[in-house]
């Protein structure tokens, strides 16, 4: 029994890489020109040679040579061994760059999921505590607001009061735990605000609940019956969508990480695309697709242990063929 409900979720995992991959090459390829000849167009401006004994050397380089099929397949396949090709702009492994950038991209991302966690818990704990009604309402339409602010104008703020006012953050790098706060506080923001969309519905429902009246009607304390009834049953909905969450963390950290010039995943995609570096393009998207879908498939695995509801029907399916 959990084998049949491991085993779509991987498949599906599967079909994310794939159809990811393949949905990028078509685009890419798509694109009107010789992709080798743009890149090297675009680094070395009218000097460029043209000779076509050298280009064809350079497309066998950066596996561009060939059918398309057969850069199709030969690019597929090399994910499986790690291999994204060569950057035509530095002319280094794709995967020695993305492995460089990574890091530093889910460092700040890590740390934007869990203040965005952490603040939209906050708020909707608040927001289902708050008396009077007005009250209730006034918090409820804060959080939206890191949705509606674009994320480049509250890096901008943030960079002038904390860095050049207070002085209590670096403005812009790399280097230590200092340098990912004000980013992180800028992905935060959105990622907190859709955490509690989500949260704060579940957490309304639930206190709607008749088991909820009767925990009130026990004489249960507040604090008691929030945590142990409320946030409980709330929980759930809000776990299904980190693995969405980690695909919009993804394309933020493009603005966030140029607005604080910071090495990572984000950076070095706006740098290979304005180099028509379609190796380095492909690599990052491959890799941002793994990361999604391995991130799903585990929120789906721990959903089925954490739902009672699935796990008594595993349980009862083990059971049952024993």
């Amino acid at each position: 029994m959990i084998a049949r409900f491991l085993i779509p979720k991987i498949l599906q995992c599967v079909f994310v890489i794939w159809a990811t991959y393949t949905v990028a090459f078509l685009l890419m390829h798509a694109l009107p020109g010789d992709p080798v000849l743009a890149a090297l167009s675009l680094r070395g401006g009218d000097a460029t040679s043209t000779d076509p004994a050298q280009l064809d050397a350079l497309r066998a380089r950066y596996g561009l040579d060939g059918s398309l099929w057969q850069q199709y397949l030969g690019g597929f396949l090399g994910i499986f061994a790690g291999d994204f090709g060569v950057s035509i702009a530095t002319g280094e492994p794709v995967s020695a760059m993305v492995g460089r950038a990574f890091p530093h991209t889910a460092a700040v991302a890590v740390f934007a999921l869990v203040a965005g966690f952490v603040a939209a818990l906050a708020f909707t704990v608040w927001a289902y505590v708050a008396r009077p009604a007005w009250l209730r309402d006034v918090v409820t339409q804060i959080p939206p607001l890191g949705i509606a602010i674009p994320a480049f104008l509250t890096g901008l703020v943030l960079i002038s009061v904390f860095s050049f006012g207070l002085g209590w953050f670096p403005a812009s790098g790399t280097g230590g735990f200092a340098s990912i706060v004000l980013p992180g506080i800028t992905l935060a923001l959105p990622t907190g605000a859709i955490f509690f969309q989500v949260f704060s519905a579940a957490v309304f429902d639930a206190g709607a609940s008749p088991f909820v009246t009767t925990a009130n009607a026990k004489g249960l304390a507040q604090r008691t019956v929030v945590t142990r009834h409320v946030l409980r049953n709330a929980l759930l909905p809000s776990i299904t969508i980190i693995g969405l969450q980690i695909g919009y963390l993804a394309g933020g950290t493009a603005v966030v990480e140029t607005v604080f010039s910071r090495d990572g995943i984000g950076r070095l995609t706006v740098d290979a695309v304005l180099a028509r570096d379609v190796n380095v393009v492909m690599g990052v998207v491959v890799v941002v697709a793994t990361v999604y879908a391995v991130v799903t498939l585990v929120v789906d695995g721990l959903y089925g242990v954490i739902d009672p509801r699935t796990r008594t029907r595993l349980l009862r399916g083990k059971v049952s063929a024993r």
